[in-house]
């Protein structure tokens, strides 16, 4: 297909990819001191900016959202936070997670209203995440906020840099390509123009960015009039593109006139502008008058109802060629909950709200501080749990992208209601969730990130307050990997014990699989046994009660666990069979079923059960990461035993060997395309190091390497006790036992 014959809107998002790849931060070179230029939305005055620091940001971020009055203490410490949000961005780039990047620079400038903009505000680090962010946008055909964004990198070089040069170049080019895609008929010309200029003003808050997107909004909307008029009176039938364009504006430029402006807290400029454009006509009546309320009453009763229509609307299915855009609603319901809060920042619900915008663009340390703030000392159970549950949510944001400094942030901040948390607990009270839950979260996320010195506490006080079989089990692992193999076995004998073993069948199964490693491990056979004994019942105890495929699945992969135990191996191989066979429709439960049969069958040194299970994942078309993993196995489990290939592991690695992502680099490994070394360099977190260090290790072992083992040991000591590498290793270097399986067990 010839550009010529693509739609405005296809040419639009082709060709701000072409010039995405010269916008990348390699190709504009190093930043420099900020150049003479201020960046959109900059303020004039001296101003001194506050170095705000990763210990003080949730608090600093707190102050910001908290209160909006104009002074140079403000607008000082406005400049810190902006500077760090945008480091938060940069690091997320790198990190690998581009959306979550995008949207902690969007968080950093929704923070920036009219007149408050500084050049201070971009440093050298800021300039490296909005060049990351325009690389993001500018595929999507984002020209507005490309645009803005584009003009700021510029502002943060230095005057005369080649990086300067290149950056105006580019603008330049993008300012030629806008004209020269201005085709088609009138109103698809303004809609185009419309829709670039409302973007633009959602990150750049000049007054004179918003007042032209006013304008073009404002033309956009009169012309569809003109033209629905032409249309009723001529009954021509126009072009399916002009009639959609039409019908966007007549159906959602009111609103989105009214958006613009809210974005940035600006309820009596919407109503100037409405009342003095066509946009009057066609804005919604319950729409203009909540628009209306907040401009005259100002209060926080009027703000929060603007903001929970705009949260409603969010909550709807909309048509996407004539609704709001997503990212005109959500700067909307920023700005409208944002007035809302600081109007009454004893709101519950403003709080609520904030809050979750907030996780949303990256600002997740600030949460517990909102949340908190609007409880007072002494809130209500359903309250205090909400507020918690809110923490719990930002917390699995950050562990979404493994951005443990964030959480470590957030959590922080929750001291407050921890210890709020804690009287409630102490009184009997009764929270869900649960303080202990958010120490049990936060101790994961620790464990996650090979911090075992902060994960054992948190998990001494969450089970300490609520022991539960789970919890106990985790911090026996953790435990027994801080090498304290007696308070490992003492946490388990606590999980037998804890309130929810009756019902907590599968959790129960793992406890005394855990028991019988120790014992193992300890040389310590009779004990082994028992408690392995134990296990084997409870699983055909947990076997004959399950109901749902999920938990019959996961039964068996226990089962195929104990059985290993015994040195059963055609045991286990039938019951990770049973297991497939009551995932096949369910990807996420086959994919972790794989994944364990290929595992379980690697310490077996079983490798046809091992092909047979990849073979199902790459039948099942399972993710990338699942059948990567799976092939790594069969792949190393193939070179340990000197056998030729069959070709399931290289296709279970094909497709992945050319990404940028840590599966992506495993299988370039796996490949023979990346060194030991360059694999270990590319580690990014510790997990991934730990994974790196696994590999390189049974690659070293399958070439028959003796010092391979202490590698593994290394492995299976790590404190990243959720990693199935962990696992195998220690499985790998365990004793071989051969017990013999309880006389009065009826094994399926």
């Amino acid at each position: 297909m010839s550009p010529s014959t693509l739609s405005p809107r296809r040419r639009l998002a082709r060709g701000l990819a072409a010039l995405a790849l010269a916008l990348s931060p390699v190709a504009c070179g190093a930043s420099g001191p900020s150049g003479a230029k201020g960046p959109p939305g900059a303020a004039e005055g001296r101003v001194a900016p506050v170095d705000v620091r990763d210990a003080d940001f949730s608090a600093s971020l707190y102050s910001i959202v908290r209160g909006g009055e104009p002074s140079a203490q403000r607008a000082g410490l406005l400049i810190g936070v902006v500077r760090r949000q945008l480091a938060h961005a940069a690091a997320r780039f790198d990190a690998g997670h581009p959306d979550r990047g995008l949207q902690s620079v969007l968080g950093a400038l929704y923070l920036v209203r009219p007149g408050e903009g500084r050049a201070e505000m971009i440093d050298a680090v800021g300039e490296r995440a909005l060049a990351s962010a325009i690389e993001r946008l500018s595929p999507r055909g984002d020209e507005g906020r490309a645009q803005a964004l584009m003009e700021l990198r510029a502002a943060a070089l230095p005057r005369g840099s080649r990086a300067r040069a290149e950056v105006d170049e580019h603008l330049a080019a993008l300012a030629r390509w806008m004209k020269d895609t201005r085709t088609g008929e009138p109103l698809e010309r303004l809609g185009m123009d419309q829709r670039a200029s409302v973007a633009r003003a959602l990150v750049d808050s000049r007054p004179e960015s918003i007042q032209r997107a006013a304008a073009a909004t404002a033309a956009w909307i009169d012309r569809a009039i003109e033209f629905n008029i032409e249309y009723q009176q001529g009954g021509k039938r126009p072009e399916r593109d002009e009639a959609v364009e039409a019908a966007r504006a007549l159906e959602s430029g009111g609103a989105t006139l009214a958006a613009l402006f809210l974005r940035h807290g600006d309820a009596k400029g919407a109503v100037e502008q409405i009342d003095r454009t066509s946009a009057r006509r066609v804005i919604p009546p319950g729409l203009y008058q909540r628009l209306k309320a907040a401009a005259t009453e100002d209060d926080a009763a009027s703000w929060q109802a603007l903001a929970m229509a705009f949260a409603h609307h969010a909550g709807q299915e909309r048509d996407v060629e004539t609704g709001l855009s997503q990212d005109l609603l959500d700067g909307a319901l920023w700005g409208t909950a944002l007035e809302a809060y600081r109007r009454d920042p004893r709101s519950q619900d403003s709080a609520a709200l904030l809050s979750q915008l907030m996780i949303r663009l990256g600002m997740s340390e600030a949460t517990p501080l909102v949340v908190a703030g609007a409880l007072g000392d002494r809130p209500s159970l359903d309250a205090l749990g909400a507020a918690l549950g809110l923490v719990l949510s930002a917390l699995a944001e950050e562990a979404s992208t493994d951005d443990f400094d964030a959480a470590r942030r957030t959590y922080h901040a929750a001291g407050p209601l921890l210890v709020l948390a804690d009287r409630a607990a102490r009184s009997g009270g009764a929270l869900d969730p649960s303080g202990a839950s958010v120490r049990s979260l936060m101790a994961s996320l620790e464990l996650r990130a090979g911090n075992l010195a902060a994960a054992l506490p948190l998990l001494h006080a969450a089970t300490a307050a609520e022991p539960t079989v789970n919890g106990l089990t985790v911090l026996a692992m953790a435990e027994r990997q801080a090498g304290e193999p007696q308070a490992a076995l003492e946490d388990v004998r606590r999980a037998l014990g804890a309130p929810d073993a009756r019902t907590a069948l599968l959790d129960v199964i793992q406890a005394h699989v855990l028991a019988f490693e120790l014992h193992r491990d300890a040389g310590a056979h009779d004990r082994a046994k028992e408690s392995l004994d134990a296990a084997l019942a409870a699983a055909l105890d947990a076997r004959q009660r399950a109901r749902d495929p999920g938990t019959k699945a996961r039964v068996e992969r226990l089962l195929g666990r104990v059985l290993d135990g015994y040195g059963d191996g055609k045991g286990a191989a039938r019951a990770h069979e049973r297991a497939f066979a009551l995932v096949t429709a369910d990807p996420s439960l086959l994919g972790a079923t794989m994944l364990d049969a290929v595992g379980r069958a690697l310490v077996r040194r079983d490798l046809q059960s091992a092909r047979r299970a990849l073979k199902r994942g790459l039948e099942a078309n399972l993710d990338e990461e699942d059948l990567v993993y799976g092939g790594l196995w069969v792949l190393l489990l193939e070179r340990s035993l000197g056998v030729a290939t069959d070709g399931t592991a290289g296709r279970a690695l094909e497709g992945a060997t050319s990404r940028t992502s840590w599966t992506g680099k495993l299988a370039a490994w796996a490949n023979g395309k990346l060194s030991d070394a360059e694999l270990g360099r590319l580690a990014q977190s510790a997990a991934q190091r730990v994974e790196a260090q696994f590999y390189t290790a049974m690659a070293r072992k399958a070439a028959g390497d003796a010092g391979a083992d202490e590698q593994l040991r290394a492995v299976a000591k790590s404190p990243v006790i959720d990693l199935l590498e962990v696992h195998l290793a220690r499985d790998l270097l365990a004793p071989s036992l051969h017990l013999d399986l309880p006389a009065s067990a009826r094994l399926p």
